[in-house]
């Protein structure tokens, strides 16, 4: 059994322990509120760009005809092309820089590496793009391989330090080093639910849109004219796509940290109770270890 002495060290470990955590946690929650005030706020942005992007590649396209190509079975930009024969694909990866956030980056992991198996299962070839330094640390302990690698974004970045980030997987898309890139990212539901999730980033595949959405968009006129605009909104749209991501897992980053710091506080305290109740059991053991002592020499020196 441990003394009086070790439960107290223990006890004062744990207490410096859960002030850091309890710390860990306000800062999380501090910031988990302007990270999601931008993913909110950027998510009417994007939602509006795909529908002025369905409603260009149904101006620049026949009637009937494939969304991606032109009258001459062309694509109409080489960011729609879709190849007919997939020989190697692409994986964007964002991760998180720190940890201390549960099992978020692990999840992120599980699900890129699930993916890049089911690719290769299917006779291709995977790259990985990895965004945060907890991706890259644990993608190169295993057999893929990594294109490149971006850190250190920061808690806020805006769409400048996200733009090269998308330009590697559209340059790597266009040049045929890859057929198609996928992008996987925690998405942010709430605070106690982030979803990984994969999605599809090139080619590009333009929304379909309902009656409603196309009569809410039949007015625009659109200068110079709607394929110029639209060879200049692709690029624009990936890029986007890719600052959505980012904004979806600094959300996810800081809410998944605010519950495990909330976590392990509340595990601190319970564990300081069941200390503090074992130091008081062997503080009443030595005390009665004195007494039994003190009575025994009493004893003695009667005789």
């Amino acid at each position: 059994m441990a003394t009086a002495r070790e439960i107290r060290r223990r006890m004062s470990s744990i207490r410096n322990i859960g002030q850091i955590t309890k710390a860990m946690e306000l800062i999380a929650v501090t910031r988990l509120r302007r990270a999601q005030a931008r993913v909110l706020a950027s998510r009417p942005y994007a939602q509006k760009m795909r529908d002025v992007l369905g409603d260009l590649v149904e101006r620049v396209t026949s009637a009937g005809a494939d969304v991606t190509t032109d009258d001459e079975g062309q694509p109409i930009h080489a960011l729609l092309e879709r190849r007919a024969s997939v020989s190697r694909v692409g994986a964007l990866v964002l991760t998180t820089e720190r940890g201390l956030c549960g099992a978020l980056n692990a999840n992120v992991i599980r699900a890129a590496l699930q993916h890049i198996y089911d690719q290769q299962n299917q006779g291709r070839e995977a790259d990985v793009i990895v965004v945060g330094r907890k991706g890259v640390l644990a993608l190169r302990r295993q057999p893929v391989n990594i294109n490149a690698q971006f850190v250190q974004l920061g808690d806020y970045p805006d769409i400048q330090k996200v733009a090269p980030i998308a330009r590697v997987a559209m340059d790597a898309f266009t040049t045929r080093q890859l057929d198609e890139v996928f992008l996987i990212y925690p998405r942010f539901v709430s605070t106690l639910r982030q979803e990984p999730t994969v999605s599809q980033l090139l080619p590009i595949l333009p929304p379909a849109r309902g009656e409603e959405e196309q009569s809410r968009t039949s007015d625009y006129i659109y200068e110079p004219s709607p394929p110029e605009v639209l060879a200049a909104l692709l690029p624009r749209y990936v890029e986007m796509q890719v600052y959505q991501a980012v904004l979806e897992l600094i959300a996810s980053e800081f809410s998944a940290r605010m519950v495990a710091m909330r976590n392990a506080s509340d595990n601190a305290q319970e564990l300081l109770g069941d200390l503090r109740l074992g130091y008081n059991k062997a503080r009443q053991t030595n005390i009665t270890r004195e007494i039994i002592d003190v009575a025994s020499g009493a004893a003695a020196g009667q005789r």
